[in-house]
């Protein structure tokens, strides 16, 4: 058995075992090593897995549900020649399953060789094109290739998928960090028309959820695509928004625009769409999006003893306060639009205390 560095992971046994049965009815060859991967936000454990010049990677969950959807969503996706992992196998209690190892690159890694000043260079503004074009191709093309029976939070990302989004965001940032005074009324009575100025957006897409650049690998110089097991039926807009105003992608704004138009071009050729309405649902969606993602580091970094997602929040700041100020839709909720101003203007509005590097 492998166990060198495993000791105090939490790796149970009998999981290591099946891993490395699973292993050898895969490749035909012993594992001879196993290295535990960091695994971000997620509570699953991942390993890689080597022998006789194979690599695997092996999933061990503890949310039986998150694993069927994943399984089932990848080898939906698998079906329709989309870049996902392939499921090698999977144990019979449904804790554990082995995949195609991707490679150790990230797109968030990878575009930290391709900047430019604060922007970034060609290349990785065509791997962006790149990805929006496989992002409908998960959205539109495929929507339908996956069982959407598994999906294990909702079956859509509706009414109160927003409605929890907004509340974590208010108990997870709002309540621990902000130090200024707020309405809290007004805070929902804004989030309950942000939520019903969303509902105009069409929902029968397939809503990826978690569509960031840490999600995304780079092999062989193409994009491939992981950790879509929160995925359900939603709006286009969501996950291009969540792309695009991802943390570690840091666009500036002149290519981020670009690259919504060249989206959107896609968008057209396959359905009908008023463009300016989809661009105005676009930066409402990136409005919850950012607030989804504020509430996660405020959880992850005072919750889940991982600090170092706190030192992401300035950033995620600096994008929401230019989008409050200027998307046309936070017009229609002043008390939101001056409450996020106040937190991403005022030095002092936070408690905020960063990890020692």
């Amino acid at each position: 058995m492998i166990t060198p560095g495993l000791e105090h992971s939490g790796v149970q046994d009998e999981d290591l075992r099946w891993l490395e049965q699973a292993f050898h009815d895969t490749f035909g060859a012993s594992a001879e090593a196993a290295v535990l991967l960091k695994g971000d936000a997620s509570d699953r454990k991942l390993l890689r897995i080597r022998g006789g010049g194979n690599s695997a990677i092996g999933v061990m969950g503890p949310s039986l549900e998150e694993n069927r959807a994943f399984i089932a969503f990848a080898r939906g996706f698998r079906a329709s020649r989309l870049p996902v992992p392939e499921i090698h196998a999977v144990d019979p209690r449904e804790r554990c399953y082995l995949e195609e190892d991707l490679g150790e690159t990230t797109l968030a890694a990878w575009l930290d060789s391709h900047r430019e000043g604060d922007g970034i260079d060609a290349a990785a503004e065509q791997m962006y094109r790149d990805v929006l074009d496989d992002l409908l191709r998960f959205q539109i093309d495929a929507a339908d290739a996956v069982d959407y029976s598994y999906c294990y939070q909702t079956a859509e990302f509706g009414t109160d998928a927003m409605r929890f989004d907004l509340a974590y965001f208010r108990s997870m940032f709002l309540e621990p960090l902000v130090r200024i005074p707020y309405d809290s009324s007004a805070y929902v009575r804004d989030g309950e028309r942000l939520i019903s100025l969303l509902l105009e957006s069409e929902r029968r897409f397939f809503l990826y959820r978690d569509f960031q650049s840490r999600n995304i690998m780079v092999r062989d110089g193409a994009p491939w695509f992981i950790d879509f097991q929160s995925g359900r039926r939603g709006a286009l807009q969501y996950d291009v928004a969540a792309l695009l105003f991802d943390s570690k992608g840091r666009l500036p704004r002149d290519i981020r625009q670009r690259l919504l138009e060249h989206y959107m071009d896609g968008v057209q050729r396959r359905i009908s769409i008023e463009r300016r309405s989809f661009a105005r649902l676009f930066e409402g969606f990136a409005v919850l999006r950012l607030l989804q993602a504020l509430g996660a580091f405020g959880n992850l970094g005072l919750n889940k003893n991982k600090p170092s997602f706190l030192t992401l929040i300035p950033s995620r700041l600096q994008s929401l306060a230019m989008l409050v100020r200027e998307a046309e839709i936070m017009e229609n909720l002043p008390n939101l639009q001056k409450l996020l101003l106040d937190i991403s203007g005022q030095p002092d509005a936070l408690h905020l205390e960063f990890p020692e590097s």
